[in-house]
């Protein structure tokens, strides 16, 4: 064995403390404390006042009325899911009834307006458009968007009929 150095001397002493401190106090100290005995009875009283003092805490907190209105609304559908997919809101309004409205025009709803500079798009029935794009329903195509209405072209019959926003 090579002889050991002051600090590796120091450190192996500062070990065997801690070593014989741990011992000392799980085998000696740990018993002694485990003397003092409490009755059954004490215990049990103990495990009572903590079971009611749970009980009175969660007796506190009742639901108010926000949050009874906050739940209700949560559970209910919602009519129309802006984060929906064409194809989705395509079933959506098939289920409503909505596609079967008497005329076309009566299915077009101009219902957002998005200007960015040099593009603008027009939020017809839930699906973004832009100038020259031909729209979901069969024969229509877009000619002009302004915030408060846009301009609808019908292929078929040749009229250009203006859509007013809806909010």
């Amino acid at each position: 064995m090579a002889k050991l150095k002051k600090r590796e001397i120091i450190i192996l002493i500062i070990a065997a403390v801690v070593v014989f401190y741990a011992g000392y106090e799980y085998l000696i100290a740990a018993p002694a404390s485990k003397k003092i005995k409490t009755s059954a009875g004490a215990d049990s009283v103990k495990v009572d006042t903590f079971a009611s003092g749970i009980i009175k805490d969660l007796g506190k907190d009742k639901i108010t009325d926000l949050d009874a209105y906050v739940i209700r609304r949560m559970e209910t559908d919602w009519g129309k899911n802006p984060f929906w997919k064409k194809d989705l809101y395509k079933a959506w309004v098939n289920r409503e009834g909505l596609a079967k409205s008497s005329g076309a025009l009566a299915k077009i709803i101009y219902s957002g307006y998005v200007d960015s500079g040099k593009n603008k798009m027009a939020v017809i029935n839930g699906f973004e458009y832009r100038i020259g794009e031909q729209l979901e329903i069969e024969g229509y195509v877009l000619k002009q968007i302004t915030p408060s209405s846009v301009l609808i072209f019908n292929k078929n019959t040749g009229n250009k009929e203006e859509i007013p926003l809806q909010e």
